[in-house]
């Protein structure tokens, strides 16, 4: 072994380590997201079952619902209750739409959430969109 070639592999180990972490930051911060994901979909399609019970008169607590179908004043009193029962649910905005019958509501909820070592990646917030969709309950 030559004098010039000594401690050529710290560099290497050095290397392979950084990566090895730089990988593991990602990983972190994809599962992370996903799991964000998944939570506002959770929250979406509980606001959006909320929001179609109160077509059918079922949300008695907060006395909405005609038993025939759904109101826009309706849906968003369901949604706002809804959202304020866990305060981990702050920050999400939702948009709500109604078919022409009014038999069905979309609910279109948006969060911005901190990523957990997104700022190695350069995204230290990212959005997350969920879509939901329920049908009114029948009345009768």
């Amino acid at each position: 072994m030559r004098f010039g070639e000594r401690g050529s592999t710290l560099p290497l180990i050095l290397g392979f380590f950084i990566v090895a972490m730089l990988m593991v930051a990602g990983s972190v911060a994809l599962g992370q997201a996903f799991v964000q994901q998944r939570d506002l979909q959770a929250v979406c399609d509980g606001a959006a079952a909320a929001a179609a019970a109160s077509g059918g008169d079922l949300d008695r607590e907060h006395g909405v619902g005609n038993g025939e179908s759904l109101h826009f004043g309706d849906v968003r009193t369901v949604v706002a209750a809804y959202l304020a029962r866990d305060p981990d649910r702050h920050g999400v905005t939702v948009r709500a739409q109604l078919t022409a019958g009014a038999t069905r509501v979309t609910l279109t909820c948006r969060q911005r959430r901190v990523l957990p070592l997104g700022g190695l990646f350069g995204r230290a917030h990212v959005d997350h969109t969920a879509t939901s969709t329920a049908r009114a309950a029948l009345s009768g």
